[in-house]
């Protein structure tokens, strides 16, 4: 279990009060991963969301397919971000690989248990879908970045 205390530095659960961080503490745990370590793959079933807590995380797509590139980056998450957020829309899978490019330290989060509890509190649900809207909106952000410059 991560504390409720160290759950409110990160921007994800900014807006959330004392008695829902309880309740999202009892769903994490902390983990480390080393260098070249793979986190979660692309088009496996997604079972946590991640804060990053240490470290740095490199997002790769393949895409699958003949003539596809290998895991092209399309993210890199550093401190303080939220990733794994597909394992809070359905399908509930991976849309890339998770692989640290540094030693890493998470905050793994039980999505299953997340979603329930979104269920259950909806202003929950709304400030965390609001974050996540976000983090997808950067991560968006980063890949129409990336495309520009490959076409110069």
């Amino acid at each position: 279990m991560v504390s409720p205390e160290v759950l409110r530095r990160y921007p994800i659960f900014s807006l959330l009060n004392d008695n829902q961080l309880r309740g999202i503490a009892m769903i994490t745990e902390e983990r480390s991963y080393k260098k070249d370590e793979e986190i979660f793959q692309e088009g496996k079933p997604a079972y946590k969301l991640y804060v990053l807590i240490e470290g740095e995380v490199d997002l790769l797509y393949s895409g699958g397919g003949e003539g596809a590139i290998a895991n092209a980056l399309v993210g890199t998450i550093t401190p303080g971000d939220v990733y794994g957020i597909s394992a809070m829309l359905e399908p509930y899978r991976y849309k890339a690989t998770g692989k640290c490019a540094k030693d890493c330290k998470t905050i793994e989060i039980d999505a299953n248990a997340l979603r329930a509890l979104s269920e259950v509190d909806h202003t929950l649900g709304y400030y965390l879908m609001r974050n996540l809207l976000y983090a997808a909106i950067e991560r968006l952000n980063y890949v129409r970045i990336e495309l520009a410059a490959a076409r110069h």
